[in-house]
């Protein structure tokens, strides 16, 4: 193929002048060259654009302002491009001056076919290469273009509507309306059968193909502009392998990579240049093949060539200063690292090129910041650098993080951290690199990677400040480049060179030479060790002290990191480099010169002997270890393709010489004149997917007979696609040069394909056939059995989310798939795998049109996804919109009673309090919107009877007091008066009236403290807030109630307000209305009795107060009631209070009543005449006068009432067409709406219960602790795991008898009013309870035991119960009825008649006491656990053995046995637990544990592979049997043990050196209870409480604080005696239930 006089692959600094010079004035930016070789030469870059609007989502990634340029060479091309008779773009043909035809025939790499061709046969080439790009993918512009087409251009892109014709066109279809061919072409690329036949019209893209913005033409050469991917497949593989988490990903990941080739095969191109660097990759890991990585393309257009670009080719311009930096270079722009290695092993290439070949092969991209080429620094500056000195010279052996820091601190970082590691950045960071380069780089950029404020003086001013500031390595600028010393910047200095130099010129070359030194060459290999090598992990990464901080999320994606390249330690280099000249400096240091660069040719690993050099010992010694090296890491040098991709298209095939047009190039068959009848159930059908039925060998076998290619260049791409997968699961390439050959010689497969599961190895086999016509074509590879149908259904449904178009259409697209049962007749993991793609659309930004088919496919992933893909998946998209602060449609239809129902359903209560309900609590404070605040009031009263009373307590009742002062709206008011209403008057009086009297009295007390102003104003809110409430309360509480509860024997809560002077005017006006509410609710008569003799001081007070007595009083603003309207007054001072009390409660009781109480009314009297012209009304008008002195309410701030709110009909019919109080049909039961109407209509509340014995639900609950109610700004937290620790009083609440003999296990369902007892029965068999807590009754059982129950596990998924005795049971909780049991023993399991008949009937018998009726076998099952997030139980046995038991199919999995030396009864698996934690550890589906530890009667504890069984670490725990195990996090362990002590293991700590220890309890530790951060133990007949959080000094061994359980009757405590057997908390309650010895059930607190 012959060149381009002027190659299109330049140096960075030609290619950046040519993009700004063609470019200018379009808005993009130049940010770094692309580069494919380890040389600074590229034909790409990456621009940028700057953008106002915010950025949009593509599918579930955003569009960032970032774009690939790529340069198609200069207009001068030299290859033209015919059709050939049998492919039209696989067999090409060279045209020549004569315009002869001559067929390209295989040859070797670099050989020029053609001459020069003239300039019209370039110019049609030109034309002929564009329509190619254009055919293959739409091109948005193309030709030449103005700068503000380009910005239009740049503009439809990041606005999402270049491909809005074809999403419109989906949604039409989905009408089962057809208008265009673009749908059913799109529909065509991903798999719908229907139209496999239409033939393309090129319009459309494939959604794996990576869009083009345009073919843009300028001056002198073409651009094609395309969006840059943020990744590579490359970039995954090396820097984050674990982003493809399981065999379905990858499966699926291929699949569109392939489905993407197929695409181009249709069209007769190959792509030719398939490897893990040209398939890019979104956020999402949406795979994309690049139009410019095709082979055809990518050489037509002569930019990365096989022989590459030397500098002066790549150099453009005359006076590049890259001509003289790499002059004298002598590295090929191909990465063969063994060719590499072997040259730098014998001297023929310098140590520069060679570490530019190794940054390469890690990655490291020339000009980008965040990933540039690194350098060792191997000078300090202090002197002139001599080889026969050892000052100034670096120590190699370490890193320069090392050098900097200390060992010693080092150590400390690494011994203190909770993460050990000794470094925690790159060994060379953007910061750093950006600093060494802050003279060449633009101050925005400075800015962004340096520091915001630009501060030129912050910068290191010389070379040796800079190596002595930074704990970076070195950049090869500084070995290189003469003018990174040299400031653009005015106010900044040139970077001062060291003494001993007299120019930049002359420091790159000393500085050079003293990288190339024999000193340098002796010790590199030891740096290469250490940044790429060996000293990266393990335990020489210790001995370097060279730990890196492991990344927080290892399947997160990433673009840089550093790769281990080296497997073992690096060879020392033989001979160094003869170096003469650099920026043609003819001298060089003493030891080269007359040395040329032949004189090393004779010491290449060839087995020639050195002389003069080494003895010939050493020589061979050297050479085999470079040789075996060389081996160890042959993977460094990967093959993807069979066959040389440089050899011509036509081998074979000769063509006639005669013109054709370009239109005939990619044309294709027909064109559709009639839209062909569209059938959107036949669509639907297409997703159907049942994964269940296992993939067979057989079926695997037959396809591969049947599979065949038709061209050898598509064939060579299948081969591509084979070593890649092959990859992917072995994490290393499959071929190398050496293997490759090997296997074309001897057909014989490489090794490693053994190591490839079964199915995959069958498939990679076909793909690497070695006769290509046996190699499955593209399509083929689509209908293989190795992609199960979830995989084709879930690319159907997820490739139109792809398309550059706006969300709102993606959204109302996919909603309507959903709707339509899409994902249900996808299965649950297809629809897991989905949803990351599809829920971002959900937002709070939705408007209200659009709100209904994000509720609607919100709706639908409710009802396909697993409980715990529910968790991670759609409940963090729920709490965001509940979360956001403006109002939204969507955030109101969330808070519906249908949807908040079905999400509770889906979760469980403890899910939904912990990270729901906090949510909704907080709409109602913090100047909520109207809407928004009355919908969650409805949610909170609605759920409060559901919760029932502990959990209402804690969670609904305290937060909503915690609020007070913090702006909670009238709602959050009205939401505790409801919740009171609908519990009922024991409810009221227990529970929320202690806490607002305790609220009360604490902001009066601190009232009387002297505060800052803030605080001051929360405690007058937080008054105005209690007193609010109190007044809605008293209106719903029973007159009998009100006297008792806040006149009886109590002081006053209103008076003792009014009585402060010293408060402000908003709460005494709020105390004196709810006041006058009082007094009117319990009526004239008891208002004399209960409440004049308590307001004669207030009276007196105001009587003889300063503003009284004045003679006269300004009104203005102080409106007063006028015949019958009824209007808002406003006090303006404390004499107001008057006018407020006075006159009312004259109307109530009578004048004569009220004179006779107040001594002082004379005085009153007349201030009220003198001040507000008061007369005395007469008393038959007491009703009229009373109401509307009732109605004259002050209302400060956001504290209004309730006003109509004009909506539409929502929550399910009922409207708000009225205010809140009015609502009757609406909450989650009758009770709400009738309690509702009440509180409106004002009618009586006699009928509420002011019982409060036992028949009342929770009548054993007590009354809240006096510390509960007070507001966070005085000194209390409000948030669910954000309190203050949890105060264990340690007091027996209730207590009843379960079981007649011993309680030996206990579980409590999550929604805390059920729990589970087992223990010893009548007979001594083991039998179960189950007990519902709000009446503390025992409302059915199990009795199908023939032993005591060891373990109990709720199976919350399945509504199931599992219980041990040795065997294990599975019955309904519900019924007690048993469905399944699973039993190791050689026999199988009796079914006896009478158990199962009984297993629902409650026993009276009264037997005591029990023991193990059989005699120990070691198949018995011995302990439970259930894995929740796979529906699994994990049981151990009495061998030490672990079984797998799959709920869902009632049938036994794997076994892992012990190791036969374990085998006895003292080594009994007696507790188990798992991966504490429920992240999911990527974008898409969740995945389970991935650990099981294992707690032994023997003390010792193995954690085992969750997946493979295999035992990652074993260790002596306790010093007697083990008792239990718990993790509450990923990496912590507890477990308790017979030997008294309670232990903490952290698992990235060494375990057999750790001693966090708990001690105390003078017996052996029965059981614990872990929540959240805070844990219980039991032992004997005492309690203990400790916490997880301790500081690192801490860390050792601990004392417990021991309690015993105290009961309490008729006000004496008594000591509980009994033995305290298993303990369980109910975290949302605040409580913890205890099960004894005797048999006992106690609930505590």
């Amino acid at each position: 193929m012959a060149r381009s006089p002027e190659a299109a692959a330049m140096c960075l600094d030609c290619l950046e002048r040519r993009v700004r010079s063609d470019l200018a004035g379009t808005g993009l930016s130049f940010v770094h060259g692309l580069s494919d070789s380890p040389l600074p030469f590229a034909s790409s870059a990456v621009v940028q654009v700057a953008s106002d609007g915010p950025q949009q989502c593509v599918g579930s990634q955003k569009v960032s302002g970032y774009f690939v340029l790529v340069v198609l060479n200069g207009g001068k091309t030299f290859v033209d491009i015919k059709k050939c008779e049998n492919n039209p773009l696989e067999q090409l043909i060279i045209c020549t001056d004569d315009n002869q035809c001559a067929a390209q025939a295989d040859s070797s790499p670099g050989v020029e076919y053609t001459e020069d061709l003239q300039s019209s046969s370039s110019y049609d080439n030109q034309q002929l290469i564009i329509n190619t790009i254009t055919k293959l993918t739409p091109v948005y512009y193309r030709g030449r273009v103005s700068a503000s087409e380009i910005r239009e251009l740049i503009a439809s892109y990041i606005n999402l509507s270049i491909e809005q014709n074809v999403i419109s066109s989906l949604n039409m279809l989905c009408e089962n309306k057809v208008t265009g061919s673009s749908g059913l072409d799109f529909l065509s690329f991903v798999g719908f059968s229907a139209y496999d036949d239409i033939h393309h019209s090129g319009l459309v893209r494939h959604p794996n193909i990576l869009p083009v913005l345009g073919v843009i033409e300028s001056s002198d050469c073409w651009y094609m502009l395309q969006h840059k991917a943020p990744y590579t497949l490359e970039n995954i593989m090396h820097y984050s392998p674990e982003a493809l988490c399981s065999d379905w990903h990858i499966r699926f990941f291929i699949y569109q990579i392939i489905s993407a080739l197929a695409y181009l095969h249709d069209f007769g191109v190959h792509h030719g240049n398939l490897k893990p660097s040209t398939i890019l990759m979104s956020d999402s890991l949406w795979p994309y093949l690049s139009i410019s990585d095709i082979w055809h393309v990518k050489q037509n257009w002569d930019f990365g060539g096989p022989e590459g670009s030397t500098p002066n080719s790549c150099c453009v311009a005359e006076d590049c200063s890259s001509r003289s930096i790499y002059a004298s270079f002598n590295l090929p722009s191909s990465l063969d690292w063994p060719s590499h290695f072997k040259r730098w092993w014998a001297g023929e290439l310098s140590n520069y090129e060679y570490l530019l070949v190794l940054n390469k092969l890690a990655g490291r991209r020339w000009g980008d910041p965040a990933f540039h080429p690194v350098m060792p620094w191997v000078i300090d500056f202090t002197v002139r650098p001599d080889e026969n000195s050892d000052i100034g010279w670096r120590d190699l052996t370490k890193s320069k993080w090392r050098l900097a820091k200390g060992d010693e601190q080092l150590d400390f970082t690494y011994s203190s951290s909770d993460v050990p590691h000794h470094v925690s950045d790159e060994c060379l960071s953007e910061l750093a690199v950006c600093s060494y380069k802050a003279r060449r780089l633009s101050k925005t950029i400075l800015r962004s990677a340096v520091r915001s404020v630009y501060e030129p003086n912050e910068y290191p001013s010389s070379m040796q400040r800079l190596y002595q500031w930074t704990p970076d390595e070195c950049i090869p600028d500084f070995y290189s480049d003469p003018c990174i010393f040299i400031s653009l910047h005015s106010e900044m200095s040139d970077l001062a060179l060291p003494s001993w130099v007299t120019s930049s010129e002359e420091f790159i070359c000393l500085h050079r030479d003293a990288l190339e030194s024999d000193r340098v060459s002796q010790q590199l290999h030891h740096w290469i060790d250490i940044t790429f090598g060996y000293k990266l992990a393990g335990e020489a990464s210790i001995e370097a002290k060279n730990v890196m901080l492991p990344p927080n999320d290892p399947s997160r994606p990433k673009s840089i990191g550093r790769r281990q390249l080296f497997t073992k330690p690096h060879p020392k280099r033989s001979i160094s480099t003869p170096h003469s000249a650099y920026h043609n400096k003819v001298q060089s240091c003493a030891r080269c010169q007359g040395k040329g660069s032949d004189s090393t040719t004779d010491v290449m690993l060839n087995g020639c002997n050195p002389r003069n050099m080494l003895s010939q010992v050493n020589f061979l010694e050297e050479f085999e270890q470079a040789t075996l090296f060389m081996e160890v890491e042959h993977h460094l040098n990967p093959i993807y393709s069979y066959a040389d991709t440089s050899a011509s298209y036509c081998s074979s095939v000769k063509c006639p010489s005669s013109e054709f047009s370009d239109q005939e190039i990619l044309q294709p068959d027909s064109v559709l004149s009639v839209v062909p009848d569209f059938d959107f159930g036949s669509y639907l059908e297409c997703f159907e997917s049942d994964d269940s039925s296992p993939m067979g060998y057989q079926e695997l076998l037959r396809w591969k007979q049947m599979s065949y290619s038709v061209t050898e260049h598509h064939a060579n791409d299948i081969f591509s696609i084979g070593c890649m997968l092959a990859e992917i699961y072995l994490r290393r390439p499959l071929f190398d040069a050496l293997l490759l050959a090997a296997y074309k010689e001897t057909g014989i497969l490489p090794g490693a394909l053994h190591e490839l599961p079964v199915h995959v190895a069958m498939l990679v086999e076909s793909c690497i056939q070695r006769e290509w016509k046996r190699r499955p074509s593209s399509k083929q590879l689509l209908e293989s059995p190795y992609f199960p149908p979830s995989v084709r259904s879930a690319y159907m449904f997820l490739a139109p989310l792809q398309l550059l178009c706006t969300s709102r259409d993606r959204l109302k697209y996919v909603a309507k798939l959903a709707s339509e049962g899409a994902l249900k007749t996808m299965g649950k993991f297809a629809a897991e795998v989905c949803a990351p793609y599809c829920l971002p659309f959900v937002s709070s930004s939705l408007s209200d049109v659009d709100t209904e088919s994000g509720l609607s496919l919100l709706k639908e992933f409710l009802k396909c996804l697993s409980i715990q893909a529910t968790k991670e998946l759609i409940l963090p998209i729920i709490q965001k919109i509940l979360q956001a602060p403006e109002y939204s449609h969507l955030k109101v239809s969330l808070l519906q009673d249908s949807f908040v129902r079905e999400l509770w359903k889906k979760l469980g209560k403890q899910t939904y309090i912990e990270r729901v309900h906090p949510l909704v609590i907080a709409n109602l404070y913090n100047s909520p919107n109207k809407i928004t605040a009355s919908a969650a009031s409805i949610v909170l009263i609605g759920s409060s009877e559901e919760l029932g009373i502990p959990i209402t307590v804690h969670q609904t009742v305290l937060p909503l007091i915690h609020c007070f002062g913090k702006g909670l709206c009238a709602d959050g008011i009205e939401t505790l008066v409801r919740i009171g209403g609908l519990l009922g008057e024991s409810f009221i009086v227990k529970q929320i009236l202690p806490l607002l009297r305790n609220v009360i009295l604490l902001c009066v007390d601190s009232s009387m403290v002297i505060k800052p102003e803030p605080q001051h104003s929360w405690n007058s809110f937080a008054l105005i807030d209690g007193l609010s409430a109190l007044e809605g309360l008293v209106s719903v509480l029973p007159v009998k109630a009100v006297l008792r509860e806040l006149l009886e024997d109590q002081v006053c809560l209103h008076i003792k307000v009014l009585m402060l002077t010293h408060l402000d005017l908003r709460v005494i006006q709020v105390a004196a209305t709810a006041f006058l509410d009082l007094c009117l609710r319990i009526g004239p008569d008891n208002t004399v009795i209960y409440v004049f003799p308590h307001l004669r001081e207030l009276f007196a007070e105001l009587a003889f107060s300063h503003d009284s007595s004045a003679v006269s009083l300004s009104t203005e603003g102080f409106k007063i009631s006028d015949g019958n309207k009824s209007e808002p007054i406003k006090m303006e001072s404390r004499i107001d209070l008057i006018f407020l009390l006075y006159p009312f409660l004259a109307s109530l009781v009578g004048i004569e009543k009220l004179r006779e109480c107040c001594s002082t009314w004379f005085l009153l009297e007349q201030s009220l005449q003198r001040l507000y012209n008061w007369k005395l009304e007469p008393f038959s008008d007491f009703s009229r006068s009373s109401e509307n002195m009732k109605n004259q309410r002050f209302h400060p701030g956001n504290y209004t009432s309730s006003e109509v709110v004009p909506t539409k009909p929502l929550f399910n019919g009922a409207g708000w067409s009225v205010s809140q109080s009015e609502i009757a049909k609406t909450g989650w039961n009758g009770a709400a709406s009738t309690h509702g109407s009440r509180l409106e209509h004002g009618t009586s509340s006699e009928n509420l219960s002011a019982s409060t014995s036992g028949n009342q639900p929770w009548f054993w609950f007590p009354s809240p602790d006096s510390s509960w109610g007070a507001p966070d700004f005085l000194g209390r937290s409000s948030c669910l795991k954000d309190e203050l620790p949890w105060k264990i009083k340690a007091s027996v609440l209730y207590s009843a008898r379960a079981h007649p003999g011993a309680l030996r296990s206990l579980a409590a369902h999550d929604d805390e009013c059920t729990v589970f007892t087992g223990g010893v029965g009548p007979g001594f068999k083991g039998s179960i309870q189950r007990w519902e807590l709000p009446n503390m009754n025992c409302t059915s059982g199990y009795y199908g035991h023939e032993e005591v129950v060891n373990s109990i596990c709720i199976l919350s998924i399945t509504g199931k119960v599992a219980s041990c005795d040795g065997t294990i049971h599975i019955w309904n909780g519900q019924t007690g009825k048993l469905r399944a049991a699973h039993t190791e023993s050689s026999t199988s399991f009796p079914l006896q008649t009478g158990s199962t008949q009984q297993a629902n009937m409650l026993n009276q018998d009264t037997l005591s006491g029990g023991i193990l009726s059989t005699a120990f076998r070691g198949s018995l099952y011995t302990t439970m656990h259930y894995m929740a997030s796979e529906d699994k139980l994990v049981a151990g046995m009495g061998n030490g053995s672990i079984r797998f038991i799959d709920i869902s199919r009632d049938q036994k999995l794997h076994l892992w046995k012990s190791d036969s030396a374990e085998i006895s009864f003292s080594s009994l698996v007696s507790a188990i637990c798992s991966c504490g934690s429920d992240k999911q550890r990527n974008g898409s589906v969740v995945t389970s544990s991935s650990w099981i530890a294992a707690g032994l009667s023997s003390g010792y504890c193995r954690l085992l592979d969750e997946r493979s069984g295999k035992i990652i670490a074993a260790w002596r725990a306790h010093d007697g049997h083990i008792t239990k195990l718990a993790s509450p996090e990923d990496h912590l362990i507890v477990s308790s043990s017979h030997d008294k002590t309670l232990r903490i293991w952290d698992l990235r700590r060494n375990l057999s050196t750790q001693s966090n220890i708990f001690r105390s309890h003078s017996d052996g530790i029965f059981n614990f209870s872990v929540w959240g951060q805070d844990l219980i133990s039991v032992s004997r007949n005492k309690i203990a409480l400790t916490s997880l959080l301790r500081p690192s000094s801490e860390i050792g061994h601990q004392q417990l604080a021991l309690q015993n359980l105290y009961s309490a009757d008729r006000g004496v405590k008594y000591k509980n005696i009994s033995v305290l057997s298993t303990i369980s908390v109910l975290p949302l309650s605040r409580l913890f239930v205890v099960g004894t010895e005797d048999g006992f059930i106690k609930i505590c607190h």
